[in-house]
Parts: C-alpha cells; sequence; structure tokens
C-alpha cells in the first residue's frame, strides 16, 4: 500500500500480546518464549530490544498507568513493570501462576487476575484491594473511561466493582455461560463480552436491557469499539462483523459485515483511535484495512498464504499499526499523515 512504511522481524515466538505505552513513543511485543521486544516508534530505522524476564512465558501485556512503561504477567506468577528505556523489574508474585488479565489506567488503576480473584496493585506492586472470589476463573478485565470502575467476566456474566475503597458488593450483570473477553464503551454506557458459544453479550447499563449480538462461526477472540463509539467490531466471521451502538438503543443480532469474504476467519480486529477505519488479520495470515463508510474502502497491507494473526494495535495517534501471528513474525506499519484519512 503506498504511503505506508512496513517494518517486519521474525522472533521465533508465539505472540502473546501487544501494545503501545501511554505516551505513544514506545511499542512492546510479549512473547511466548518470556520476551518482552520493545520499539521506539520515533526511530528512522526502527530495531527490537528483547528483555528477558522468564524461563516460561509471557501471558498478557498492557500499557502501565504511567509512560513509558508496560505491566506483564508471566506463567510462574510474576507480574513485572518494563520501563523502555530503564528496563525491568518484578512488580509482584502471586501463589496462583495464572496472572493473564491485566487492566490499567492512568489516574494509578493497576488490576491483576489470579484465579478467581483480582488484585488492584498501587506503585509499588503492594495489594491495596482485594476483589472476589468471582464464580469462576477471571476471564477478562476492563475499567470504565474515569478509572473509577472496574469490569470482570466470568461464568455467568460479569461484575462490575467501584474502586472507591471500600469492600462492597459488585453490581452483578447476568446472562448464563461463559464470558470471555469484554469491553466497555468510552461513554460507560454499554459492556459487552465475547462467550463460549459464539455470540457477543451486550447491556446497556442505562436502561438496564441486555441482549446477545450473532452467533458468529467462531469464538469471538476479539472485540474493538470505533474511535467514536458508534460500532462495536469483532473478529469471529468470514467478514468483520459490526453492530451499530448510536441509536439509543441495543442493536439488532444481525451484524453489518465489512472486508474481504474468505474462506478464512476474521481473527483479529482493531479499530483506529481518531480515523473510521478498522484493521481486520485473518487466519490466513492477510491483513487489511477497511473503512466505516457508507461505501466502504478496504485495503490490503499484507497479502496471504501465511501464519494466523494473533494480534494488532494502534499507537495512540493512529498513525502506527503493529501487530504479529502466531509463527512468532511481527511487524510496524508507518502511515503517512494523510493517507488513513483518505481512506477512511
Amino acid at each position: 500500500m503506498n504511503g505506508c512504511r512496513l517494518d517486519r522481524w521474525a522472533v521465533d515466538a508465539p505472540l502473546t500480546g501487544i501494545c503501545v505505552e501511554r505516551g505513544g513513543r514506545y511499542a512492546a511485543f510479549a512473547g511466548g518464549d518470556g520476551c518482552v521486544r520493545v520499539v521506539d516508534l520515533q526511530d528512522r530505522e526502527l530495531a527490537l530490544s528483547a528483555l528477558s524476564l522468564t524461563s516460561g512465558a509471557i501471558l498478557a501485556l498492557v500499557a502501565d498507568s504511567r509512560a513509558p512503561a508496560f505491566i506483564c504477567g508471566a506463567d510462574n506468577g510474576a507480574v513485572y513493570r518494563v520501563h523502555a528505556v530503564e528496563g525491568s523489574r518484578e512488580l509482584a508474585r502471586f501463589t496462583r501462576p495464572w496472572p493473564d488479565q491485566l487492566a490499567t489506567h492512568p489516574c494509578g488503576l493497576r488490576a491483576v487476575s489470579e484465579g478467581p480473584q483480582v488484585r488492584v496493585l498501587d506503585a509499588g506492586g503492594q495489594t491495596v484491594t482485594e476483589l472476589g472470589d468471582h464464580p469462576s476463573t477471571v476471564a477478562g478485565l476492563a475499567s470504565d473511561s474515569s478509572g473509577r470502575r472496574l469490569a470482570v467476566s466470568h461464568y455467568n456474566g460479569v461484575s462490575l466493582w467501584t474502586l472507591d475503597g471500600r469492600c462492597g458488593e459488585p453490581h452483578r450483570l447476568y446472562h448464563r455461560g461463559s464470558h470471555l473477553d469484554l469491553s466497555w464503551r468510552s461513554d460507560e454506557r454499554f459492556v459487552v463480552t465475547a462467550t463460549q458459544e459464539k455470540t457477543i453479550h451486550a447491556w446497556d447499563l442505562v436502561s438496564g436491557q441486555d441482549t446477545s449480538l450473532g452467533p458468529c462461526m467462531s469464538k469471538v477472540k476479539s472485540i474493538s469499539w470505533s474511535a467514536d463509539g458508534s460500532w462495536l467490531l469483532a473478529s469471529g466471521t468470514d467478514t468483520v462483523s459490526c453492530w451499530l451502538f448510536s441509536t439509543g438503543r441495543l442493536p439488532p443480532a444481525a451484524p453489518r459485515m465489512l472486508g474481504r469474504y474468505s474462506e478464512h476467519l476474521v481473527a483479529r480486529v482493531s479499530a483506529n483511535p481518531r480515523h473510521a477505519l478498522i484493521a481486520a488479520g485473518y487466519n490466513d495470515g492477510g491483513l487489511d484495512l477497511v473503512s466505516l463508510a457508507p461505501r466502504p474502502q478496504r485495503r490490503a497491507l499484507t497479502s496471504a498464504p501465511g501464519s494466523p494473526i494473533a494480534g494488532l494495535a494502534w499507537s495512540p495517534d493512529g498513525n502506527c499499526l503493529l501487530g504479529g501471528d502466531s509463527d512468532g513474525r511481527v511487524f510496524v506499519c508507518r502511515f503517512e499523515t494523510d493517507v488513513l484519512a483518505r481512506l477512511a
């Protein structure tokens, strides 16, 4: 695609996490080999700097509350803080070796799953609050836009915790079945989860109503909101599934379908934070940009065949797209300023 530069590396480890720190300068890739690889997006010639944290695998990676750093959980039960310049340190260690769900917020929130519990940590890694026990192992964490509430997905729904320092009971959002990844729309009205039953479940916190969306062809592994919050985007079918949430009520179950039709399903989606664009990664390794316009455009960034796309993330300014596949090939795509605006 004209107007962009694509840098690629083979790291020989499955991609387990990808994100950009809150300042937008540094990005990180987490791997199944226990390494976090950091890249400075402002460098003219990009290079990966590898930090080996454990002999096992990194399970999850998010931007830390403070730039320029990241938080990651490993299969040895440790939670690490990785500073893009100063290196890494162990932040906390748990008895259950699966801190695989993480959530942070610029207010200082650092939440980490530990089996059916969630621990809220301070800057030094000490536990401030314990939330739970939940009905099952925690499957997803997401804070609201203010950082004052935390959503926790688990079996039979979601628990909404108010982080006010008091040990009160959470507000329960009930729907039968296993609820996995979850997301909170930026205006704090809607909470959505991907379910084991190949659907998305949505709750309207204003009206108190809820509904199931889909079903999809396979289990939904990736959900994202458009830049303006109007569209919920999901993987799991042979195109990008999109539901309109701007009508003041929950959408109908059948989605709008965008992107190319393929025998290979969409594996990952990520909405651009500035433009009405979606990055869609397929199970055949293909990667497309798709607009959300009434007459949508599509541009291919990479072509198949390849391994399934395992992760996608945008920089906060929307000018860099990062990703990787299940065989350990990662990339950074840097766009010229006006290219994405024209496509949207």
